[in-house]
């Protein structure tokens, strides 16, 4: 086997090494749900490994002719990044108890603003 061949095989070892531990971390919410809200968002998060394995996996593969397939696996993933991201700044919100129907940064998370003095 020549390196390319070892390479394809491993990252398909990880991509069904992923899968199984990601249906693995479902099953276990989706057994104890007892937040609904919270998990929804975890649930999300959590699915975000297996679409990053399996878009890198087939980025590995040779497709002739299919850049545009590519570009379309590409597009899904950084659209779920977006919702990933969405979803973990709501789930944070959540557990500092914070609410953001209100459109208001809370006063708890604000920056703080420096002023610079020159000498």
């Amino acid at each position: 086997m020549n390196r390319g061949e070892i390479t394809l095989l491993g990252s398909a070892f990880c991509v069904i090494l992923t899968m199984h531990f990601t249906i693995q971390l479902l099953s276990q919410h989706l057994f104890y749900w007892k937040n609904p809200k919270e998990q929804k968002a975890v649930l999300i998060i959590i699915l975000m490994a297996p679409i990053y394995a399996i878009v890198s996996f087939a980025g590995l593969l040779d497709f002739r002719g299919s850049k545009e397939f590519f570009m379309f696996l590409d597009s899904i993933k950084e659209c779920y990044e977006a919702l990933v991201i969405a979803k973990f700044l709501a789930l944070i919100y959540s557990y500092l108890n914070i609410s953001i129907s209100k459109n208001m940064v809370p006063d708890e998370i604000k920056g703080r603003k420096f002023t610079i003095h020159s000498q």
